[in-house]
């Protein structure tokens, strides 16, 4: 079930980054636009023959749409913490500047 969802999220997810629209990949991969949909809200499970197409449609090895993104998402994760202890600091040192300006 767990690589389920992530073929299924990494559809979802290389085909929002390429600008493909769920109509548009249902055409590429002569599917009803109603299948996507329901695939990408794990309604249906794509069969091998599927992912294959769905994958040439959106321009990737089929393999990528089995891979582990969580790594990246982790980073990401992180990175916005960072930004967010950063920006905490800077502005209480600016307002702790100012108060000694004012002083």
């Amino acid at each position: 079930m767990d690589l389920e969802r992530r073929v299924i999220d990494n559809i979802k997810r290389i085909r929002k980054e390429k600008n493909i629209t769920q109509e548009q990949l249902a055409e590429a991969c002569n599917t009803a636009t109603s299948y996507i949909g329901l695939m990408e809200i794990y309604r249906n499970v794509p069969k091998i023959s599927t992912i294959e197409r769905i994958a040439n449609a959106l321009g990737v090895d089929p393999q990528v749409l089995f891979q582990n993104n969580e790594c990246n998402s982790e980073k990401e994760m992180k990175i916005e913490r960072i930004k967010k202890d950063v920006m905490q600091s800077v502005e209480k040192e600016l307002l702790r500047s100012l108060n000694e300006n004012i002083s």
